[in-house]
């Protein structure tokens, strides 16, 4: 006579559950302390670009030491964020568009991880690298601008951490689409530099609080 233990399926489908929920836990830990060095890293960065201008500002020549640290650092940034939006897709929703934004992002973070190292090994040029970084950096503007939205709208961030991700991503976008518009007036005059001003300010906006966010996020992930 065979003696069948009740409950027994049940039990494994709490083992089960109690799996998926612990790799769950640890997949969004990992993801937390990434977002925290993504920040921390790009923050960095961002200071070693900031003391760079200042410092050519009165001594040009000695501005070569922290742009090749703006390049690494910021290198090791964009490295940080690719786990960071890899977790994010598990919250996102399933449709062609996220995930045709995901491989956009990822593709952006990739290029900008490489982008440092080879402007200081010398592989590259400043000037063939410089518009590639650009046109990646507004990649992942994108990327931010549309994941948060969708993040907000699922209510999977909260919504003041989703409307920065949000404003940030525009601000870059915005500030590029003012600067294209002001190549159409007249050149060097003062209506067409205000307009620079105007759409610089809105990338440097993006550009410095794009780590930030980052910080929050890891926060707000390690709390979850």
């Amino acid at each position: 006579m065979v003696v069948r233990q009740s409950g027994t399926p049940g039990t494994s489908e709490g083992v089960r559950e109690l799996i998926r929920s612990t790799a769950g836990k640890s997949s969004v830990k990992w993801a937390a302390l990434f977002a925290y060095a993504a920040g921390a890293t790009g923050i960095l960065a961002n200071l070693f670009l900031i003391s760079l201008y200042a410092l050519q500002a009165s001594h040009p020549e000695d501005g070569t030491s922290l742009g090749s640290a703006n390049d690494l650092v910021g290198s090791l940034g964009s490295a940080f964020m690719i786990p960071v939006a890899l977790a994010l897709s598990a919250w996102l929703p399933d449709r062609g568009l996220s995930r045709i934004t995901q491989v956009l992002g990822l593709s952006a973070m990739a290029v900008l991880t490489v982008g440092g190292p080879l402007l200081v090994l010398g592989v590259l040029a400043f000037n063939v690298q410089a518009p590639i970084m650009v046109a990646a950096w507004m990649v992942l503007s994108l990327w931010l601008f549309l994941i948060n939205r969708w993040l907000r709208l699922s209510a999977a961030l909260r919504p003041r951490l989703a409307r920065l991700g949000e404003f940030l991503g525009a601000a870059v976008l915005a500030g590029a689409a003012v600067v294209g518009l002001g190549f159409l007036l007249p050149w060097m005059s003062w209506v067409q530099l205000v307009v620079f001003g105007v759409g610089g300010l809105l990338g440097v906006i993006g550009m410095l609080g794009t780590p930030v966010w980052f910080l929050l996020l890891g926060r707000h992930l390690a709390a979850t």
